[in-house]
């Protein structure tokens, strides 16, 4: 009897005792049959707050609502990097074209001013005299034009750049200019192997302004005489009163470029060798001694360099010659700036690449159209700051 109600008892305490459920196990499982329960992401989240309750007995898990899908976005990353791009694009274009200028007008013909994005470095400014004393002023203008080239050439003809001034003005003109010289010297000093160097600018200044004929009767003797030209011109400047001159015109064709001549010397801005150490000492000397004389530069217009077979290239290019015609232009106007004299820019603001061909004879001579056009160019900045009426 005791027996009996002890198993009973025993039997009574077990079948009380709650069944023992393995949630983690259970549920996970539940989870694992239902795909879209939630998103890998989701579970990475609700693992990392803390285990999951489980689900009550009898109910199924609520599925997550399906995610939506985010619409494409402005993607700002592609947006900066193609911004970057242009930039980069727009200054390798700059630096690929730079000077590649394009004419706005189809009437050439017509066109002598400039019309494209490059303006002429023209710099016209009055006379600066450093004397006390000017001369009075009298109603005989007298010029005097040194240079060479096409300035040189038919002296004699209506058609000269200067002896078109001398129609338009009624002024005093002497052309002194020199064929085949140059703006700067080839040696230093003189040197009896190059007798042409009597004749370039600088040396001419210390002829008509201290009387230096010991290197003209040098060049005369290596030469064995001068060339009818250059002794009419040394002889011309030799008889000028000086002390009358209004006005001197100094205009070197592209000679100078086309021998690829130096430009300047950053040691000695007064060295004759070079293209503007040669301009630079000549001024200084009419400056200091002819101060009541204007001195108004004319750039060389524009030339073409002619490679070894005769063809024709750009002056802005570097295919045929290293230096191009800009270059020199544009140190001939700053070493007029820093001088304080006129400057009239021939090679953007006349004859540019453009319309060449209308006034040019050859690579580099002007032709009839040519002079006129310089011409004009000139007595616009002689008549700038004075009136002369014509």
């Amino acid at each position: 009897m005791s027996e009996k109600k002890q198993n009973t008892s025993i039997h009574k305490k077990s079948s009380i005792e709650p069944e023992w459920i393995d949630l983690e196990t259970d549920i996970s499982e539940e989870f694992m049959a239902e795909e879209d329960w939630e998103t890998e992401e989701e579970a990475v989240r609700e693992s990392a707050r803390g285990p999951k309750k489980a689900a009550p007995q009898g109910r199924s898990p609520k599925k997550a609502p399906p995610k939506k899908k985010k619409k494409g976005g402005i993607n700002f990353h592609a947006i900066l990097l193609i911004l970057i791009a242009l930039v980069f694009g727009v200054i390798a274009f700059k630096l690929i074209f730079w000077d590649k200028r394009q004419h706005q007008n189809s009437e050439l013909e017509n066109d002598t001013t400039l019309s494209f994005d490059t303006e002429a470095l023209d710099s016209i400014v009055p006379l600066d005299a450093t004397s006390g004393a000017k001369k009075e002023k009298d109603d005989d203008l007298r010029i005097l034009f040194v240079g060479n080239g096409s300035l040189a050439e038919n002296k004699e003809s209506g058609t000269n750049l200067a002896n078109i001034v001398r129609e338009k003005t009624g002024a005093t003109v002497y052309n002194c200019a020199i064929s085949d010289s140059y703006m700067t010297a080839q040696n230093p000093t003189y040197k009896n192997s190059y007798p042409y160097d009597a004749f370039s600018f600088y040396y001419l200044c210390t002829l008509f302004t201290f009387g230096n004929t010991d290197t003209l009767s040098w060049a005369e003797k290596d030469l064995g005489g001068l060339p009818a030209d250059v002794k009419e011109s040394t002889d011309l400047l030799q008889s000028i009163d000086y002390s009358e001159l209004d006005v001197l015109c100094i205009y070197y064709d592209g000679s100078d470029y086309l021998e690829q001549r130096v430009v300047k010397d950053e040691e000695n801005e007064n060295d004759p060798t070079t293209f503007c150490g040669a301009l630079n000492a000549g001024i200084d000397l009419v400056k200091e001694l002819l101060p009541d004389t204007r001195i108004i530069v004319m750039s060389p217009t524009y030339a073409y360099a002619v490679d070894k077979n005769g063809n024709y290239s750009s002056s802005f290019e570097r295919n045929v010659l290293e230096e191009p015609l800009n270059f020199y232009v544009g140190m001939q106007s700053v070493t007029c700036i820093e001088n304080n004299v006129s400057f009239v820019d021939n090679f953007y603001g006349s004859i540019y690449e453009e319309i060449a061909p209308q006034y040019l004879e050859d690579h580099i001579a002007l032709n009839e159209k040519g002079h006129a056009l310089l011409a004009d160019r000139f007595l616009d900045a002689l008549n700038k700051f004075h009136d002369y009426d014509f």
